[in-house]
């Protein structure tokens, strides 16, 4: 990825460093730490994203002297509201360096609770989504070093789900997506990691043993989102899947024989799924 994204990426986290034992990084930025802090993988090129979300639970403690929202203010972030609902969504924006960073809280809808945004914390508003608690109760820790790009002195620490966690997140909310290329999104951001992290493949499965034992009905449930969507190599998955292709992703294959790649990696994934 552009290290001009990278920068903007790294100093959001170092803005928000006292609130990073409560933050879960998701969205397009877990793949992206996936390859270059868990592999070191820096040659790899994800799809560019500038949004970030954050998952946080339902209840932020304040950390430090300066609840989050204070904390993004006073570093020159504008609170934006996204809707008309009481509380409303709220986005946080800022131009980091040139680049436009738009930063989003989630929290889990948890049981029957219908309320869409949760203020988790005084002045921050989190949307409430179902299955966010897959991703903030499964967690590993990574390393950052933020010095690397944006200058600072000291590495980070944050929190992402595991590589199984996320791909099982993913395959759960692709099919409530109603916007097409957000649904597309999702399911290359699970293409990316089964395709390009072979060298963890054995403990992503491993780990799907434990979270279909942990939330037996939702695995169920993802199994069946994917093996809907890619039964051949016209299917739906695959389509979106090749629709989110980045220019220098797997030049040496023409768009046949991606598409063919595309509809094997998720048939292999789930054949091994079904061997557990």
């Amino acid at each position: 990825m552009n290290d001009f994204f990278v920068s903007g990426f790294l100093k959001t986290l170092w803005i928000l460093k006292e609130y990073l034992p409560v933050i879960v990084i998701g969205g397009g930025w877990a793949p992206f730490i996936y390859h270059r802090y868990l592999l070191g993988n820096k040659s790899h090129e994800p799809i560019h994203t500038r949004d970030i979300d954050f998952m946080v639970p339902a209840t932020v403690p304040v950390i430090g002297k300066k609840t989050v929202d204070q904390v993004l203010v006073e570093a020159g972030f504008e609170s934006v509201f996204k809707s008309r609902d009481i509380p409303p969504v709220i986005h946080y924006e800022s131009n980091i360096d040139n680049l436009d960073v738009e930063i989003e809280f989630l929290a889990d809808q948890a049981g029957s609770n219908t309320e869409i945004v949760l203020e988790v914390q005084k002045g921050l508003h989190a949307e409430a989504l179902r299955f966010i608690s897959i991703v903030i109760e499964n967690v590993t820790e990574l390393t950052i070093d933020a010095a690397a790009i944006a200058g600072k002195p000291s590495p980070l620490i944050v929190k992402v789900p595991t590589p199984a966690a996320y791909i099982f997140h993913k395959g759960l909310v692709f099919r409530r997506r109603r916007d097409s290329e957000k649904k597309a999104k999702d399911l290359y951001y699970i293409f990316d990691i089964i395709a390009g992290c072979s060298q963890i493949m054995p403990a992503i499965m491993d780990d799907f043993v434990r979270l279909s034992r942990k939330y037996p009905a939702w695995f169920k449930t993802f199994i069946g989102n994917l093996s809907l969507n890619f039964e051949t190599i016209s299917s739906d998955g695959v389509l979106w899947v090749t629709e989110q292709r980045p220019p220098f992703a797997f030049e040496g294959l023409n768009m046949k024989q991606f598409k063919q790649f595309v509809l094997t990696t998720f048939s292999e994934l789930l054949t091994n799924i079904g061997k557990q």
